[in-house]
């Protein structure tokens, strides 16, 4: 029974995270929509694998990294003003493209060209959002559910890894199956997708900054 109840909150857990759109979702909507879901996947899948880094990270890690932040100051102030910065850029930033007709960019210049493996890796790893919400999690479930230290039996940990992998895959894959259905709805789709999300980290920020001043 247990076997099932990790493997199954691993699921649960991982499918809410993946909910709100973030940088890997915005990429798989776009990837779908200039090409197709099977080329999506090559992002799904290395962005799934760098998330159970973050996860492993979290276990070993949550207290420690807890108290770190929380006796550091200044890091605090300094995730602030990083989530404030690319709020402020995801919302006035603006790409050199070729548009269709949608208003979505087919062509962007780039500097660098990195294959769609890496920039899933890449976006799945390093994402601080995603290591707080899952040291967070991990937390709660230590104090209200399940027990997730490298203490228990690995076999529970392995599943619950297993059912996180399998909640972010489903959920992303998910999001590249309604892409289509999103591009017809909604021109300029991934332009308004960025703002609402700087608008979400400025706040975010704002809020971090005020509780860091006034209490």
């Amino acid at each position: 029974m247990n076997f099932i109840i990790y493997f199954l909150i691993g699921s649960l857990t991982a499918i809410l995270g993946a909910l709100p759109l973030g940088t890997t979702n915005v990429a798989v909507i776009n990837t779908t929509i200039k090409e197709d879901v099977k080329q999506a996947l090559k992002i799904i899948y290395p962005a799934a694998i760098a998330e159970l880094f973050l996860i492993t990270i979290a276990i070993n890690f949550n207290m420690q990294i807890e108290n770190f932040v929380d006796m550091n100051i200044w890091l605090q102030y300094s995730i602030a003003i990083i989530m404030l910065a690319i709020g402020v850029f995801l919302f006035f930033g603006r790409k050199e493209c070729i548009k269709d007709e949608n208003e979505e960019c087919i062509i962007i210049k780039k500097r660098y060209n990195i294959s769609k493996q890496t920039l899933g890796f890449i976006l799945g790893f390093f994402n601080p959002t995603v290591l707080v919400y899952w040291i967070l999690v991990i937390s709660f479930l230590n104090k209200k559910m399940i027990y997730l230290t490298t203490k228990i039996d690995y076999s529970l940990l392995f599943l619950f890894i297993v059912g996180a992998f399998i909640g972010k895959v489903i959920t992303l894959y998910i999001y590249g199956k309604f892409s289509h259905l999103l591009k017809i709805r909604v021109k300029n789709m991934t332009q308004k997708i960025n703002r609402v999300i700087g608008i979400l980290l400025v706040f975010v920020s704002l809020v971090q900054f005020i509780k860091l001043l006034y209490y």
